[in-house]
């Protein structure tokens, strides 16, 4: 029998495709689940991605009208699932595609597998501000476990080792303040330094960095702002979606405020500086999950720079989470 999947990313709502692609039917994978995205009308339509008449993917068919029509042998569907057509009968069967809770939001389409889906969540504010340069980078998925993955990102000990120079040097450490808050909807760590960053990617995007933002939103959600002395500078914002038991994908989003520079120029900064970034990150977690498989099992140990792991899991989890709040000194 197969590990069940955390309670609350079971039941969430998880991006699968940007709303721009659904000019054809796409095949998506999510915990383990195929899914076949397509437009009928101005609706957006997810289906488990199999017939029921002889089980092919009907993602490899097409949309005419408002149905989808299997490759096979052309019965088509509606945007329930039902099936309203068999080509050469006068009868249609009582059969349906199992049809899945599906939501447009952010310029992506959403999906959950739960029968009876929570309410769709409100998104960080920065993902629909219109007074900010924003994009999304489009990424494929990796090997990596969810809750590893999401970790990772907030993570503020690994960039010495495994970034180093690019995010942080690793011969220059300094004092910061730490000032960490959370509650049964996620957490947040604020990092507060002076001076001007010594590594490259801080020293060209951020300036003067005096506070860093760590934030975790339950149970798939992580973001990483940055504020100048005066203003916030940058905000990376990712949606990690749970493809199989060791591989995700990650939606990532970035906003900027509006200034000299045109839009397309810092997304291409952004993107180069930060692919190395990403790079190092996807080795690192391969390399996680591959041991984790090996081992059988994984097995943690919490270290005093370990702030959102615990709580990540909790909460991805279903499990309760008590309002806390600690004031803690890192040297970073």
């Amino acid at each position: 029998m197969s590990e069940p999947w955390p309670a609350a990313v079971a039941a969430a709502w998880h991006p699968l495709a940007y709303a721009s692609e659904l000019d054809r039917p796409l095949a998506k994978t999510l915990m383990d689940i195929p899914v076949v995205l397509f437009r009928a009308g101005r609706d957006a339509v997810a289906l488990v991605d199999q017939c029921p008449h002889r089980n092919v993917p009907l993602s490899r068919g097409k949309v005419c009208g408002n149905h989808l029509v299997c490759a096979y042998h052309g019965w088509r569907f509606d945007l329930h699932g039902q099936c309203v057509g068999v080509p050469g009968a006068d009868s249609v069967p009582n059969v349906a595609a199992r049809s899945l809770a599906v939501h447009e939001a952010g310029g992506l389409v959403w999906v959950s597998l739960a029968p009876q889906p929570p309410p769709f969540p409100a998104l960080r504010p920065e993902l629909g501000d219109p007074s900010l340069d924003r994009f999304w980078w489009p990424l494929p998925s990796s090997r990596a476990r969810l809750l590893d993955a999401i970790e990772n990102l907030l993570d503020p000990a690994h960039p010495h080792f495994l970034h180093p120079y690019l995010v942080r040097r690793p011969d220059a450490r300094r004092a910061v303040d730490v000032h960490f808050t959370s509650n049964a909807r996620g957490g947040e760590a604020r990092y507060t330094e002076a001076g001007t960053q010594s590594a490259w990617l801080p020293r060209l995007f951020e300036g003067r960095r005096t506070i860093s933002i760590g934030r975790y939103v339950a149970p798939t959600v992580a973001q990483l702002s940055f504020e100048s002395d005066d203003s916030f500078t940058l905000a990376i914002t990712v949606v990690f979606v749970p493809e199989s038991r060791d591989r995700t994908r990650p939606f990532a989003h970035f906003a900027t405020p509006r200034g000299l520079l045109p839009g397309w120029l810092k997304r291409r900064a952004l993107i180069a500086f930060h692919t190395p970034v990403l790079r190092q990150d996807r080795q690192a977690l391969a390399l996680q999950a591959e041991n984790i498989e090996r081992m059988g099992a994984p097995d943690y140990h919490q270290g005093p720079l370990d702030l959102f792991g615990p709580l990540i899991w909790r909460l991805a989890n279903g499990l309760s989470s008590p309002t806390e709040e600690r004031k803690l000194q890192f040297w970073l």
